[in-house]
C-alpha cells in the first residue's frame, strides 16, 4: 500500500528536523481536520524556521477551529510584523478570515494587501464582495487569496445600500453571527419603530429639525434602539438633510447604526457593520448651536477624538460646548465602540464598564487611515448692483439733446453717404476697365502672346538634355564615382578580408584605374589584395603573378612602402621568404597592413611580448583592422582565455560580418565558454555550403561543427561528421573530439578507441592521455588507469590520477597528485572538490563546506555542487544536499547529480522517488558502476526483479572486475530464486572485495540456502567482525537462529538490530517474530502499519508472514490466510513465507495445500529446522507418508536439536519409525 502525504512528511521530518516540509505536514494535517496536531507541527517547525510566515498563519488557522481565535489574532499578528510589506501575509490572513466568515476583520487586512499591491484586482474583488456581505449581501465565493494572479485593476463598486425596510440586528447579534460565517438575523416588518413611542419621537424631532424647525433641547432622553435602529433611523436621515442644508458632505455609503453620517467630513466608510457603533452620536440632541451652522461643522461624532478625524471636530468653543450634551445624552457610546485587532467579530462582548480599545493596536496598526473628504468651498456670489436712495434730484430735462448737437449729427451723415457714393462710382469703372481690356487680348492668337518664349525654352531644353546625357554617360563609365571615392570603397572591401570582400576591392580598382591608370594607390591596393587572394584562397600563381606586376609600377615603391612589404611577405616563395620577413618586421613604416603581418610572424616565432606590440600598433593606425583582431582571438585562444578571445572576434565582425575566421574563432570561444550553443552552430554550419570559405579553415570548421552538435546532445550527428576528418591535417584533434563525443554520449568503448588511436598519433598529448584516463574512470575503471598514465605526465595527468586514488579511498596518495596541479598557490576547480571531499572524510567537514561554498559563489559548476552536496549529506543536511544534486542534474552531461541524489533519496527509503534520478544517471552513462548499482537495487526494493536483474547483469558484463557488479548480481539472482548461480556470483565477488561486510553477509544467506549451515555461520561471523554496527548483519543472524529454533538468541539479535538501526524494519518485526504466536490484535495493527510502511517488497513480506502468523494465533484464520498469500506474493522465493502459508492451510483444514506450501518451504530453506518439524506434522497424518515424516522429523531434531519442540518428537519418533517400516 502506497504511504499516505501525512506519513511521508512526517518521515521527512522526523529524519530533519529542522526541515521546512513541516509547513507541508501542517497544510496536510489542517486537510484532515487534525488541529491539534497541526498546532504541534507549527511549535516545533517555527522554533526552526521563525521567519516562517505561512507557519505562523497555519498555526492560527488551527487555534481558530480549535475556538481560540484571541491566541490565533496573536500569531497573526506576528506573521505581519515578521515583514510588514510583504503582501502575502495579508493575503494568506485574509483568505484564512473570509473563510471562517470573519468580514469584518478581514476589511483591514484586505485594505492594506490592496494598498500594497494597488495592480492585483482579484483582491479588491474580494475585499468588495466583504463589504457587501457585511452590508447584508451574499457572501463571497472566493478562492486561495495566497495564490491569487494580478489582473488589471478593476474599478471599485460602492456598496449598495441595504433595503430600508429592515431594521438592523444589535451589536451582539451582528458579531455572532459573523463568527458563525451567517448573516445577521434581520428583525421582522412591524408597523411601529424598533424604539416604539420614544423612537417616533426621536424621529419626529429629527425630521422638524430637517426642515428648519426648533431643535430639541439639549438634554432631551432618545432611546437607545431610536439612535441607531437601522436603515430608516430618522435622526440619521435627519442628519444627512442638515448636512445637504449646511453643505456638508453627504455619505452614500453610510451603513445602518453607524452614525458616520453625522460627522461633518468623515469619510463614507463601506465596510462598517451594522450595530459596530463607531462614530456614533445621538440622534436625539441637538447637533449644532448658532454658530455651529454658519461654520459648516457639526458635533457628537463620537470619532472627533481620533486624531486621524481632525476636520470632523468643532472650530469654535460653542461647537465644542454643543459636543459635551450629546456624549451625556449616549453613556454606553464608547463601551460600544469598536474592538482592536480583528476581534471585532467575535461574539465575545466586553464587560459594560470597560473601556473601547484603541483604533490602531494589533493588526490594524499599519493601515492606512481613511482619506478625510476636503471642504467643499463655497463659490464667491458677486451682489448685484445696488441704486443709491441719495444722492440728489436729477433734471427731466436731462436726457434731452440740444439742437446743436442735432445738427452737427446730421451733417456728419450725409458726409458719410457722399464717401460712400464715390467709391461705389470708381469701383464700377474699373470694371469696366478690366472687361475692355480682356476683350482686345482675346482677339490676339496664341502664337502672338508666347512665341518667343516658346522657343527660348525649347532651345534651353535640348541643351539641358545634351548635357545631363554625356554627365550620366560619363559617371556610368566610371561606376558613378570619384576616383577618391572607388579608392576608399576598395580600401573597405581590402579591410574586410573575405573573398567576395576582395573580388569586390579589386573590381573597384579596375574601376579607379580607368580613371586613372597611373594611379599608385590603385596600384599598390590592387597588388596587396592579389596577394592576400594567393594567401588564402586557393594560392593561385596568377595572383602571385599580378601582385608582383602591381608592385612594378611607376610611384608605388617610392609611395606605399608598406604594403610593398607586406604583398612581398605574402607571396614570397621559400628561397625569398625568409628575406622578406626580415625586412618587413624591420620596417618603420607605421602602416596598419605591416604592423598586423608583422604581428603575425613574430606569434609564430614565439615572441609574444613584441607580437602584442605590433597587434596594438596595428589597431591604433586602423581599429578596425580584421586581420590583426582574428590573429589577436587566435592567439587567446591557444592561451585559453577565451573571453578575451570571444571580444576580439566579436570586434572583428563588427567590421566583417561574415569573416569565415572571425565566426569559426567566436563558435570556438563559445564552445570553450559553454555559451550561445546555438548562435555558435547557427554561425559555422552555413559556412560548410560556402564556395569561398578558405581551403586551411574548412577541417577547422568542421571540427568544431562536429564539436558543438555534440555539446547540445546531438552525438550522432556528432560522431557522423567528426569520423570524416580523421585523416586530414587536423586528425589529432579530430580523434579528440571523437572521444568527447563518445564520452558524453555514453558510448566509453568508442571513446576510449579514439584516445588511443590520439596517442598514436601524438604519444606524448597530454590531452589525449587526460581523455583516457577520465574515459578509464567513467568505466570504473580506476585502477587501470593509474597504471596507464604515468606519474609526472603534466598537471591534466596529475587531476585525473588524484580523481582515480580518490574514488578508490586513497585519500593520501590522492592529495600528493592533486598538490600537481597547483599554480601560483591556486588549484583547478576539480582539484578544490576532491581535496575538499578528502578533507571531509577525515574529520573537516566544517572547512570542506566553507572552501566549496566559497568556490561555488565564486564560479558555478556541476562538479562543484555535487561535491557540497555529498559534504550536506555526511552532515545530515539532508535538505541542502538534495537541493544541490538537483542542480546539478540540470547539467545534461552530468551523471553523478543524477546518481547522488537518486541513492540520497535510497537512503531515505524512499525508493520510489529515487527511480527517476537513478534512470537518467544510467542513461546518461551505462558504465558508471555506482548508478547501476543503486538503479538495481531501487528495482528489487520495488519488486521489479527482472528489470534489476538486466542491470546488474550488463554491468557485471561490463565490468567483469568489479566486486560490487558481481555482488549486485549475486543479489539479483537471489531475489530471482536462482541460489546456484547466485552463489558462483557472490563467491567472485567475496574474492575480489574480501572485506565487504555486505558481501559476506549475501554469502551467508546464499549458503543457508543451499543447505550449508556451518558454512552460512562462518561467513556471518566474519560480516559481523568487518561491520559490527551494521543492522542488516545482526538481522540475518536473528534469521539464522531461527532457523535452528533458538528463540531467545533471535530475540537479542533483532534487539541489536533495533539498537544499531532504530528505522530498520527487519529490527522492529522481528521483535514480534520473536514472540509468536502471541502478540494479539494490538502486534497485528503494529505489524500492517509496519508492512504499509517497508521500504522494500523483502521487509514488507517479512512482516506480512510476522501478521500471517499472529493472526493465526489469535484465531483470525481467515485474515491470516490473506496475509500469508500477499507475503507469498511480495517473496515468492521466500521459504519463511510458505512456512506461514502452509501452517494456515494447515489449521484450515487443507491438508493438500498444506504439504505443498510446507514442502516448498523445506525447499526453499533446507536448514531450517522449523520447516521440517510443520511438513512432518502435517506428513504423519497419513500412512502413505509416514517415511517421509520420520526423515523429516530427524532433519528436525538434526538443525534444532536445542528447540522446545525437540522433546516431543524425540518421544514419538522411535513409535513412528516401527509404524513406517510395517
Amino acid at each position: 500500500m502506497a504511504k499516505s502525504m501525512v506519513e511521508r512528511y512526517e518521515q521527512l521530518l522526523r529524519q530533519d528536523p529542522t526541515s521546512s516540509v513541516f509547513v507541508e505536514l501542517a497544510k496536510a494535517l489542517l486537510e484532515k481536520g487534525d488541529a491539534q496536531r497541526t498546532i504541534e507541527v507549527c511549535t516545533q517547525g517555527i522554533s526552526n524556521h521563525p521567519t516562517s510566515v505561512v507557519g505562523r498563519v497555519l498555526w492560527g488557522k488551527a487555534l481558530i477551529q480549535l475556538g481560540r481565535p484571541a491566541e490565533a489574532m496573536e500569531q497573526f499578528d506576528q506573521a505581519i510584523a515578521i515583514e510588514r510589506d510583504n503582501p502575502y501575509a495579508y493575503n494568506l490572513i485574509g483568505d484564512v478570515l473570509l473563510q471562517r466568515g470573519l468580514y469584518r476583520s478581514a476589511l483591514p487586512i484586505l485594505r492594506k494587501a490592496v494598498a500594497l499591491q494597488p495592480n492585483n484586482g482579484r483582491v479588491k474583488q474580494w475585499l468588495d464582495q466583504a463589504q457587501q456581505a457585511l452590508s447584508g449581501g451574499p457572501a463571497p465565493i472566493f478562492a486561495d487569496l495566497g495564490v491569487l494572479a494580478t489582473p488589471a485593476a478593476a474599478p471599485e463598486e460602492d456598496a449598495p445600500e441595504p433595503p430600508g425596510s429592515e431594521a438592523a440586528p444589535s451589536a451582539f447579534e451582528a458579531r455572532a453571527a459573523a463568527a458563525a460565517g451567517l448573516e445577521p438575523r434581520r428583525a421582522a416588518r412591524t408597523e411601529t419603530p424598533a424604539g416604539g413611542t420614544d423612537a417616533q419621537a426621536a424621529s419626529r424631532v429629527a425630521s422638524v429639525e430637517a426642515h428648519g424647525g426648533p431643535s430639541a433641547p439639549a438634554g432631551t432622553p432618545v432611546v437607545e434602539d431610536a439612535r441607531g435602529s437601522g436603515p430608516v433611523d430618522a435622526g440619521d436621515q435627519g442628519a444627512s438633510r442638515r448636512d445637504a442644508a449646511r453643505g456638508g458632505p453627504v455619505d452614500p455609503g453610510q451603513e445602518p447604526g453607524s452614525g458616520r453620517g453625522r460627522a461633518a467630513s468623515g469619510p463614507s466608510d463601506p465596510g462598517q457593520e451594522p450595530g459596530s457603533g463607531r462614530g456614533r452620536a445621538a440622534s436625539g440632541a441637538d447637533p449644532t448651536s448658532e454658530g455651529a451652522s454658519a461654520s459648516g461643522q457639526e458635533s457628537g461624532s463620537g470619532d472627533s477624538a481620533d486624531p486621524a478625524r481632525g476636520d470632523a471636530a468643532p472650530s469654535d468653543p460653542g461647537a465644542e460646548a454643543s459636543s459635551a450634551p450629546v456624549q451625556a445624552a449616549d453613556p454606553g457610546a464608547s463601551s460600544r465602540g469598536r474592538k482592536s485587532g480583528m476581534l471585532a467579530d467575535l461574539p465575545d462582548a466586553p464587560p459594560a464598564d470597560e473601556p473601547s480599545a484603541p483604533q490602531g493596536g494589533g493588526l490594524l496598526g499599519d493601515l492606512p487611515p481613511p482619506e478625510a473628504v476636503r471642504a467643499r468651498t463655497a463659490a464667491p456670489v458677486t451682489p448685484a448692483p445696488v441704486s443709491s436712495a441719495s444722492g440728489g434730484k436729477r433734471s427731466l430735462l436731462d436726457d434731452i439733446p440740444d439742437a446743436t448737437e442735432l445738427a452737427a449729427a446730421a451733417a456728419r451723415n450725409k458726409a458719410a453717404a457722399n464717401a460712400k457714393d464715390t467709391e461705389a462710382l470708381a469701383a464700377k469703372y474699373e470694371r469696366e476697365m478690366h472687361e475692355k481690356i480682356a476683350k482686345e487680348r482675346a482677339k490676339q492668337s496664341l502664337l502672338e502672346r508666347y512665341g518667343a518664349k516658346t522657343v527660348a525654352l525649347f532651345v534651353a531644353l535640348i541643351f539641358l538634355g545634351a548635357s545631363a546625357g554625356f554627365f550620366i554617360l560619363y559617371r556610368s563609365r566610371q561606376g558613378g564615382q570619384t576616383l577618391s571615392e572607388t579608392l576608399e570603397l576598395a580600401k573597405r572591401a581590402v579591410a574586410q578580408d573575405t573573398g567576395a570582400s576582395l573580388d569586390e576591392a579589386l573590381r573597384q580598382l579596375d574601376r579607379a584605374r580607368d580613371m586613372d591608370e597611373a594611379s599608385p594607390a590603385a596600384w599598390a591596393l590592387a597588388g596587396y589584395a592579389h596577394a592576400l587572394r594567393y594567401l588564402d584562397h586557393g594560392a593561385n600563381a596568377e595572383d602571385r603573378r599580378l601582385a608582383l606586376e602591381a608592385l612594378e609600377k611607376p610611384g608605388v615603391k617610392d609611395g606605399f612602402n608598406g604594403l610593398v612589404l607586406a604583398t612581398n611577405a605574402l607571396v614570397a616563395d621559400d628561397r625569398a621568404r625568409e628575406s622578406a620577413n626580415r625586412a618587413l618586421l624591420a620596417s618603420q613604416d607605421d602602416v596598419t597592413e605591416v604592423h598586423s603581418l608583422a604581428g603575425s610572424l613574430l606569434i609564430a616565432a614565439k615572441d609574444e611580448k613584441k607580437a602584442l606590440d605590433r597587434f596594438d600598433r596595428a589597431l591604433k593606425a586602423s581599429p578596425g583592422n580584421v586581420r590583426a583582431l582574428v590573429a589577436l582571438g587566435d592567439y587567446y585562444l591557444a592561451s585559453e582565455d577565451f573571453a578575451q578571445a570571444l571580444e576580439m572576434f566579436k570586434r572583428a565582425r563588427e567590421v566583417s560580418k561574415e569573416h569565415p575566421a572571425a565566426r569559426i574563432g567566436m563558435a570556438e570561444s563559445r564552445l570553450a565558454l559553454e555559451q550561445d550553443l546555438d548562435a555558435a552552430l547557427a554561425d559555422v554550419a552555413p559556412l560548410a555550403q560556402d564556395a569561398k570559405l578558405p581551403p586551411a579553415l574548412q577541417p577547422r570548421q568542421q571540427l568544431v561543427h562536429g564539436e558543438i552538435l555534440s555539446a547540445l546532445g546531438k552525438y550522432d550527428e556528432a560522431r557522423t561528421m567528426l569520423s570524416k576528418g580523421v585523416q586530414g591535417p587536423l586528425a589529432m584533434d579530430f580523434q579528440l573530439a571523437l572521444g568527447a563525443a563518445g564520452r558524453a554520449a555514453g558510448k566509453l568503448e568508442a571513446a576510449q578507441q579514439a584516445y588511443e588511436a590520439a596517442l598514436k598519433l601524438q604519444p606524448k598529448s597530454e590531452a589525449a592521455k587526460e581523455g583516457l584516463g577520465r574515459t578509464l574512470l567513467d568505466r570504473d575503471r580506476e585502477k587501470e588507469a593509474l597504471q596507464r598514465l604515468e606519474a609526472d605526465g603534466g598537471r591534466k595527468v596529475s587531476l585525473v590520477r588524484g580523481a582515480a586514488y580518490a574514488r578508490l579511498g586513497d585519500w593520501k596518495r590522492a592529495r600528493v597528485e592533486l598538490g600537481k596541479t597547483r599554480v601560483n598557490d591556486r588549484y583547478p576547480p576539480e582539484a578544490v572538490a576532491w581535496l575538499a571531499l578528502a578533507d571531509a572524510h577525515e574529520g573537516n567537514g566544517a572547512q570542506a563546506r566553507d572552501v566549496l561554498e566559497k568556490a561555488l559563489a565564486k564560479k558555478p559548476r556541476t562538479d562543484l555542487r555535487v561535491a557540497l552536496g555529498q559534504v550536506y549529506w555526511r552532515e545530515r543536511a539532508l535538505d541542502k544536499a538534495q537541493a544541490q544534486f538537483d542542480e546539478a542534474m540540470k547539467d545534461p552531461r552530468d551523471y553523478e547529480g543524477a546518481c547522488s541524489l537518486g541513492r540520497l533519496l535510497l537512503s531515505r527509503r524512499l525508493p520510489d522517488m529515487a527511480l527517476k534520478p537513478l534512470t537518467q544517471a544510467v542513461e546518461r552513462n551505462g558504465a558508471h558502476g555506482e548508478a547501476r548499482d543503486a538503479l538495481g537495487r531501487t528495482l528489487l526494493a520495488l519488486g521489479r526483479t527482472p528489470e534489476a536483474l538486466k542491470q546488474f547483469e550488463a554491468w557485471q558484463l561490463d565490468n567483469p572486475g568489479s566486486a560490487a557488479a558481481q555482488k549486485g548480481f549475486a543479489l539479483a539472482l537471489y531475489q530471482s530464486g536462482r541460489r546456484k548461480e547466485a552463489e558462483g556470483a557472490s563467491g567472485r565477488a567475496v574474492k575480489l572485495a574480501p572485506e565487504d561486510a555486505e558481501g559476506q553477509r549475501l554469502r551467508a544467506a546464499l549458503l543457508f540456502a543451499n543447505g550449508d549451515a556451518k558454512g552460512g555461520f562462518s561467513a556471518l561471523e566474519r560480516a559481523n567482525k568487518l561491520d559490527s554496527k551494521d543492522p542488516d548483519t545482526f538481522c540475518e543472524i536473528a534469521q539464522a537462529f531461527l532457523r535452528q529454533g533458538q528463540v531467545e538468541s533471535a530475540d537479542a539479535a533483532f534487539a541489536a538490530a533495533r539498537r544499531e538501526g532504530p528505522d530498520a524494519t527487519c529490527g522492529r518485526v522481528g521483535e514480534l517474530y520473536a514472540q509468536l504466536p502471541g502478540g494479539g490484535r494490538g502486534a497485528a495493527r503494529t505489524l500492517q502499519d509496519l508492512a504499509d510502511k517497508a521500504p522494500t517488497v523483502w521487509d514488507k513480506a517479512f512482516a506480512q508472514v510476522t501478521l500471517a502468523r499472529v493472526l493465526l494465533g489469535a484465531g483470525a484464520v481467515k485474515e491470516a490466510r490473506a496475509a500469508a498469500d500477499e507475503a507469498v506474493k511480495l517473496a515468492p522465493y521466500n521459504g519463511r513465507a510458505y512456512l506461514a502459508l502452509g501452517l494456515v492451510a494447515f489449521k484450515q483444514r487443507q491438508e493438500a495445500p498444506a504439504r505443498e506450501a510446507l514442502a516448498k518451504a523445506v525447499e526453499l530453506e533446507p536448514t531450517d529446522g522449523l520447516a521440517h518439524l510443520a511438513l512432518a506434522d502435517v506428513l504423519v497424518r497419513e500412512t502413505a507418508e509416514l517415511p517421509r515424516a520420520v526423515e523429516a522429523y530427524e532433519s528436525f531434531l538434526k538443525l534444532a536439536g536445542g528447540a522446545p519442540e525437540a522433546n516431543r518428537v524425540k518421544k514419538a519418533l522411535p513409535l513412528l519409525k516401527r509404524r513406517a517400516s510395517r
